[in-house]
């Protein structure tokens, strides 16, 4: 990977800041990983950095993907049409069991390429099949070795019937976690942390909720929990006789450091909860129409005041985790849901996929828009390409028309992880090459025909 110092010239930047600032014809000076000027190409100076001419390109703040499960690059497609209950026992259930280290490496491999290739700069893998040790520390060399700001949110299933093979005791849970946290949180100069993630209210003991809650706070991490699904609505009523929001606000779980995913049927009640503990709420429209789980109230979300950022979910229930996808997908369902196109706004959009995925995580200081003093997560986006051109708002650009095609370059601290499409730290062939072949062998351990 290249230097941390460089200067990124003839920029049309779009910062995300506050003001929604826009330079036209403008630099990006940064030193040391973090962005320490931006301006007019006027006020350029040129130094003994290598400098990126990116003349008529666009310039955003990295993507944000609050939600993903890398393991599930080697299982897309799996179980297309099922209901989620007949989804987790033959898409996932058959799989999880049969998966290795050298499975999680290249799934973390593939998972950051797909982000980086895709203008994503920091990717939160919710890491919940452990059948061997040392699944997720693989996951994290693998995401690494490609260059992608990592979360890992280390699963905890400790509980009921749901992943029968992959369930461990609460302590030994606890124990991986805490052993994980000590040796990885805020690791590669803070490119890598550490969260605790139990899966659901029916599959995490209250115990472990806590306890989850606890490191949280010990670590000065987060917690992040699927949430106010058909699924998880069902099993807490039937378990606590209340919604898992109402119950889990009863523990204690929720609360600033708490990232709910999902939310596609929270009551008013739980919405208010959720506004009043400070919980974030990363919103996975792709994964909750192709279940058929239905569309989250995102509005509602955040006319109540609740920072809402975006994610993939895995490529088992999406079948991708291409952010440009999530953003567009976003938009067109809720104008489509409210009969107005007008509900929400490409800007909205933009804004929830990188302030709105800062915040969520705790890390808006540094992350979610181009600013001096920031950490330099950014990405070239080049219009000039048939599906682009004839562009005027890039905000409408990047949600509406940009695919894969149109990133050309992304800088991850400063270090360029992506140059002219080609990533930096894996061979691009050989790595999907692997992974494919990682793929059709997990399946047929896992006893599944493989075409």
């Amino acid at each position: 990977m290249t230097s941390c110092n460089c200067d990124i010239v003839n920029a049309n930047v779009v910062t995300l800041d506050d003001r929604w600032t826009r330079i036209p014809d403008g630099f990006i000076r940064i030193r040391h990983g973090r962005i320490d000027a931006i301006g007019s190409m006027a006020d350029f100076v040129s130094g003994a950095a290598p400098v990126y001419d990116v003349r008529g390109f666009f310039v955003f703040p990295g993507l944000i993907n609050t939600h993903t499960h890398s393991f599930q690059t080697l299982t897309r497609g799996i179980g297309e049409g099922l209901g989620v209950w007949d989804w987790f026992s033959q898409a996932i259930d058959r799989v999880v069991g049969h998966l290795s280290v050298d499975d999680a490496r290249v799934a973390g491999q593939v998972t950051a390429l797909e982000a980086i290739m895709s203008g994503t700069t920091t990717v939160v893998d919710y890491n919940y099949p452990h059948p061997q040790p040392g699944m997720a520390e693989a996951t994290i060399a693998g995401m690494r070795e490609v260059g992608v700001r990592t979360i890992l949110a280390r699963g905890i299933i400790d509980a009921g019937s749901v992943h029968a093979d992959i369930i461990q005791s609460s302590a030994d849970e606890i124990a991986a976690c805490r052993s994980l946290a000590e040796r990885f949180h805020r690791t590669d100069v803070d490119r890598v942390r550490v969260w605790f993630a139990p899966y659901t209210i029916f599959s995490t003991s209250p115990k472990s909720l806590v306890a989850a809650s606890e490191l949280a706070r010990e670590f000065d991490s987060g917690v992040t929990i699927h949430a106010t699904t058909p699924s998880t609505l069902d099993a807490a009523r039937e378990l606590f006789g209340s919604s898992d929001i109402a119950y889990e606000e009863s523990i204690g779980f929720l609360g600033p450091r708490t990232l709910l995913v999902h939310c596609t049927h929270p009551s008013a009640m739980d919405l208010e909860s959720i506004a009043r503990s400070g919980c974030s709420i990363s919103h996975n429209p792709i994964s909750n129409a192709y279940l058929g789980e239905g569309l989250a109230p995102l509005v509602d979300m955040r006319e109540h005041g609740i920072t809402v950022s975006l994610g993939s979910d895995g490529p088992a229930s999406n079948n991708n985790q291409d952010m440009l996808q999530v953003m567009k997908v976003t938009g067109l369902l809720h104008k489509l849901e409210h009969r107005d196109p007008a509900i929400i706004m490409a800007r909205d959009i933009v804004w929830m996929a990188t302030r709105g995925g800062a915040t969520s995580l705790g890390w808006g200081d540094d992350l979610g828009s181009i600013e001096i003093g920031k950490l330099a997560d950014l990405f070239v986006l080049n219009p000039w390409l048939p599906n682009s051109v004839s562009f005027s708002d890039p905000y409408s650009l990047l949600v509406f028309s940009a695919t894969q095609e149109n990133v050309t370059d992304v800088f991850v601290q400063g270090e360029a992880v992506l140059t002219a499409r080609q990533p930096t730290g894996v061979p691009l062939h050989a790595t999907l090459l692997r992974a494919q072949h990682a793929s059709r062998t997990l399946l047929q351990r896992s006893g599944i025909e493989v075409r």
